[in-house]
This record gives C-alpha cells, sequence and structure tokens, in this order.
C-alpha cells in the first residue's frame, strides 16, 4: 500500500460533520446516527473522486469513536 499523503484537502461540508461530531463526543450525547452521515459523506467523496479508499479508511481509523 502506498503512503497516504495526510494533507489532502477535506470538503468544507465533511469536516463541519466532524468537528460537529467530535464536540458530541466530549458530551457524550448519542452519535451513531452522525457517525453514519459522516461515513455516507466519506463515501459519496469517493465515488466522486474526491477521496481514494485509502484517504477514506485513514479519516475512519483517526476520527471515529464508536
Amino acid at each position: 500500500m502506498e503512503e497516504i499523503n495526510k494533507d489532502f484537502n477535506v470538503p468544507y461540508y465533511i469536516l463541519e460533520e466532524i468537528v460537529e461530531y467530535i464536540e458530541l463526543t466530549k458530551e457524550d450525547y448519542s452519535k451513531s446516527m452522525k457517525w453514519e452521515n459522516i461515513k455516507a459523506l466519506l463515501n459519496l467523496a469517493k465515488v466522486n473522486n474526491r477521496f481514494t479508499q485509502e484517504q477514506v479508511d485513514f479519516i475512519i481509523e483517526k476520527y471515529n469513536r464508536e
């Protein structure tokens, strides 16, 4: 597997969702629906060639708090 460029551009709408998700996890609210939404957005970004599968996997691994 090739090295992932960790400085890739994340669309603002996905970044917003991730930040909100992280804020919710601090307060211990139910967050699983928020995370499912983020995964759906990531997969759409992959389908639209904004992300590679490796980039999607990196974001999921880095920010999933389920």
